[in-house]
């Protein structure tokens, strides 16, 4: 690996050259390791010290271990799949030179200050001075799942059982409880005892009473680890000594509570007993002496706690581990069992591969002749063809939308022109025209030299919307124009001409065919655009008549068309 980035390969160019991409994954994996290793050193990601420089495990610590095993599953993975590459010997040395090390990692998560790793490390290195044969069954898929799976099994269970610490809180009360409020996750009271409360006989402006506080955890899944309490009260408080469940202290005119730890000497009962298991409470409280007005109901409350997340003891968290323990059953008795047939099916898939092979060739050229029979006909004709050539192709249509256009001036302007600069000049404007015909749905009939000739509607049904069609697609030849003379030192105009009619369609020739269209339709079609204006769309009436209702047309005109008299013509 360290080869591929010292010779610049890039990922794409290895994969090609044999490597394998899961190589290039674990080194994502290392590389992201590394950075938030780096980063961890001065922020509390993964561990932090406390004053007393001990070292503690921060929230994230997990995803470290996660980082750290997911490249050697990959690694494992990888190895057993490529067993018959190497000797038993080396095999099943290095199957313990990568499991010996994860199985350290797991066992760091549960008690660390030993070098499992680096003991893990030796071991797996002894065996290559034992011989050993074993006959590991292949089975590529089900091995990197039951294999991914086990990892993942494990670490959730150790994440279950130590819990995940979640990020410090702190709730500000401002109206106080006198109960609790199930629907809040921690709820908190604070109140003056009722029955027990005097007049301080040394001061006989305070009273002196039994002040009880209540933290209640609603939560199903959480634990309270630590938590500090604090409220507002007056001058000239006292709090006596032997106060009950919590290490109080006066400060700032605050009345400050917090949790009992180990040393001090309010802790009476251990430190775990004032932690506060889900759908438990914890009373705490204290003699205190006050003003007499004094109303602790009336001040606000600040409550900090810290609290670890028990996933086993969430029905959801539950669920999901049991199906992630079935498929990992499954995936384990499928890798046994499927691994006996392995060889025979690398023989079939062998063959197969041969099949498909020529299948594919077959298919290719398939696909080939087909593009390009679709090129020069019709979808439908191009089927009909295929399933008969010999027969003769020639349909009659009811109602069909012809387009001819042609270059303004353009014998004078190719005169002007080299016969290269002619085609290329071409090429480039009816490679327009073709893109946006086959977006539109219209069928390019031919060019000839610089005409244009497509049409629409070409169906048995008489009502159809060619017409409709074959006017939106004119109004794009034009903007394709325009688009044209935008890069063009020659700045070209079209006429257009349409119209729409009954008509024969059919296939000539047997060898160097070509699909066209014939009929009146066809022929006044092609008049209508000699007869038009540039950068006009000219239709007849019969093509006005399908598509007044969408868009706007001229007044009339009348010209003569050779064969059928004077007709009535618009302008779009």
């Amino acid at each position: 690996m360290p080869l591929l980035i010292f010779t610049g390969a890039t990922p794409k160019a290895a994969i090609k050259d044999g490597i394998p991409l899961q190589l290039f994954i674990v080194l994502f994996l290392c590389l992201a390791g590394i950075i938030l290793t780096i980063i961890s050193q001065i922020t509390n990601l993964f561990y932090f010290f406390d004053e007393n420089n001990i070292y503690h495990r921060s929230t994230f610590y997990p995803v470290s271990v996660v980082l750290g095993l997911l490249p050697g599953l990959i690694t494992l993975t990888m190895l057993i799949q490529n067993k018959k590459k190497l000797s038993n010997n080396v095999f099943i040395s290095l199957i313990i030179y990568f499991i010996l090390p994860l199985i350290g990692v797991v066992l760091i998560l549960l008690s660390y200050g030993f070098s499992w790793i680096n003991v893990s490390l030796g071991l797996g290195a002894l065996h290559l001075f034992y011989q050993k044969e074993k006959r590991v069954v292949r089975n590529h898929f089900w091995q990197t799942l039951s294999i991914s799976l086990a990892g993942i099994l494990v670490v959730l269970l150790i994440i279950s059982l130590k819990g995940i610490s979640l990020p410090e809180k702190t709730l500000i009360i401002d109206k106080p409880y006198t109960e609790n409020d199930s629907s809040k996750a921690v709820c908190v009271t604070f109140a003056r005892n009722a029955e027990k409360h005097w007049v301080d006989e040394g001061d006989p402006d305070r009273t002196g009473a039994q002040f009880d506080g209540v933290i209640f955890n609603n939560m199903k899944s959480t634990i309270i680890t630590d938590w500090e309490f604090s409220i507002f009260v007056p001058d000239n408080c006292s709090v006596d000594p032997g106060p009950w469940n919590g290490t109080f202290t006066l400060s700032d005119n605050k009345l400050n509570v917090k949790k009992p730890h180990a040393g001090d000497k309010e802790n009476i009962h251990g430190e775990d007993f004032y932690t506060i298991t889900p759908l438990k409470t914890l009373g705490f409280g204290c003699i205190m002496y006050t003003p007499h007005d004094y109303q602790p109901l009336s001040e606000k409350i600040i409550f900090t706690y810290s609290s670890i997340l028990k996933p086993l003891t969430n029905i959801i968290f539950d669920i999901f581990l049991s199906l992630l323990f079935v498929i990992f059953i499954i995936a384990t008795t499928i890798m046994l069992f499927v691994g006996k047939l392995i060889r025979v099916e690398e023989e079939n898939k062998k063959l197969e591969s041969t099949v498909k092979e020529r299948t594919k060739e077959l298919e290719a050229e398939k696909n080939r002749s087909e593009s390009l029979l679709l090129n020069i006909l019709p979808k439908e004709i191009a089927r009909e063809l295929t399933e008969h050539p010999d027969k003769t192709l020639a349909k009659e249509y009811p109602n069909v939308t012809v387009l001819f256009t042609d270059i303004v001036g353009f014998t004078k302007i190719s005169g002007e022109m080299t016969a290269e600069e002619v085609v290329t000049m071409l090429n480039k404007m009816f490679t327009l025209f073709d893109e946006r015909a086959q977006r539109e749905g219209i069928e390019k009939i031919k060019t000839i030299g610089d005409a244009y000739m497509a049409a629409s509607g070409l169906t048995q049904e008489k009502e159809n919307d060619g017409a409709s069609k074959m006017i939106r697609f004119a109004q794009g030849l034009l903007n394709d124009v325009r688009l044209f003379n935008e890069t063009s030192p020659i700045k070209l105009q079209i006429r257009l001409g349409i119209n729409s009619g009954a008509l024969v369609a059919g296939v000539i020739g047997k060898t160097k065919f070509i699909y066209d269209i014939w009929g009146d339709t066809v022929n006044v079609a092609s008049r209508m655009e000699s007869t038009g204006l540039p950068m006009k769309i000219h239709v007849t009436e019969t093509t006005k008549a399908q598509t007044s209702d969408l868009f706007q047309y001229s007044e009339n005109t009348e010209i003569d068309v050779k064969g059928k008299g004077m007709m009535k013509t618009y302008y779009l």
